[in-house]
């Protein structure tokens, strides 16, 4: 075999590889509950775009079709991954509100618990006795320390 011969085979065997080292990445962001916030959207975008620049190129300049098709290939794998992330972003900034978690934040708000509630939500969601304790007890000093 020539020096080209061998390059070639080395070229489709690592590129036929990378198409299939896709799949973790793919796997990963599918299986990711927090909208795969890790993975870099305008990476992949800029590695599918690149793909299909060099497509561009191996039909247009070289007229290489096997160049053509494995980097039509790799571009396939990076639009995937960059459709799934999209995917998985905006299904992630829409939750499903359900009576339930109504519910739950109501509680969560009402006891307390809630990180997301302000200090006034709180309040508000007292029971009367508790307010009208903590009012009474800043208006006669009690519970004060100097």
């Amino acid at each position: 075999m020539t020096l080209a011969e061998y390059s070639m085979t080395a070229f489709a065997l690592l590129n036929g590889a990378r198409v299939v080292a896709y799949m973790p990445q793919i796997i990963c962001v599918y299986r990711d509950p927090n909208g795969a916030v890790a993975v870099s959207l305008l990476t992949w975008i800029m590695f599918t775009a690149a793909n299909l620049a060099t497509v561009s190129y191996a039909l247009t300049v070289s007229s290489d079709l096997v160049v053509a098709v494995v980097f039509a290939l790799n571009a396939l794998g990076c639009l995937t991954i960059a459709t799934l992330i999209t995917v998985r972003r905006i299904a992630r900034s829409r939750p499903p509100r359900s009576s339930f978690s109504r519910v739950a934040d109501q509680w969560a708000v009402a006891s307390g618990k809630s990180s997301c509630a302000t200090r006034e939500q709180q309040i508000v969601h007292q029971p009367a006795f508790a307010r009208a304790g903590a009012s009474a007890t800043r208006r006669s000093g009690r519970g004060r320390r100097d």
